[in-house]
């Protein structure tokens, strides 16, 4: 069982940049989201171990990334697990945009606009310059994946991006789909027998 956490809101997040592996602090918005959240999980977490769905003290992974790592540490708090325990990783951080990271996408059709123009004709094989395919993702989320321990429930920290893609690759689904998918900030998913199972928050004064 596999529960999936995409970081709060960011500084970038909030004017609309691409981050990729670049890195932006978490706003106030972003830290109340990564506590409510945490919260949230711990709740859930608690009522299905009572219920006897899942054992109890989940393993927690986190992408290394900055703004992961701090959402995860805050979720680590909430559920009383101590963040020095928690296992980096890096195929699930964020899709590397390149050359693109920093702009914001309305910018990146005047800026790059061959490219941009390559990407939207197939976005899921499509590499942007000096960064990756949404398959190059799919195939690092892949291996990670495919050296999970089904039997020990995990707690994990990535991205938009990448959460998508991890999402559709359980689920075996076609990029449309994966393209459509959301990537909350304030809510997670589980992903267990083969299904995916959204949880929001319902406020942020958690």
């Amino acid at each position: 069982m596999l529960y999936l956490l995409r970081h709060g809101q960011t500084l970038w997040n909030s004017i609309g940049r691409m981050q990729g592996q670049k890195d932006s602090p978490l706003t106030a918005r972003g830290v109340a989201q990564a506590q409510a959240v945490g919260s949230l999980l711990a709740k859930t977490l608690a009522a299905e171990t009572s219920a006897g769905e899942t054992a109890a003290n989940p393993r927690m992974i986190s992408s290394p990334l900055g703004r992961a790592w701090q959402t995860a540490a805050i979720v680590a708090d909430r559920l009383g697990i101590d963040p020095l325990a928690m296992a980096l990783e890096p195929r699930i951080a964020e899709m590397t945009f390149g050359d693109w990271e920093g702009h914001g996408e309305a910018e990146l059709e005047t800026l790059f606009p061959e490219s941009w123009a390559a990407r939207r004709a197939d976005k899921w094989n499509y590499v942007v310059p000096g960064g990756e395919s949404y398959a190059m993702v799919a195939a690092r989320l892949r291996s990670w994946l495919a050296e999970l321990e089904e039997d020990v429930p995990l707690v994990v920290v990535s991205h938009g991006l990448a959460g998508r893609i991890l999402r559709g690759l359980y689920l075996d689904a076609e990029p449309e789909a994966v393209f459509a998918m959301d990537e909350p900030q304030d809510g997670f998913f589980r992903l267990a027998q083969g299904a995916v199972t959204r949880f929001d928050v319902e406020t942020l004064d958690t």
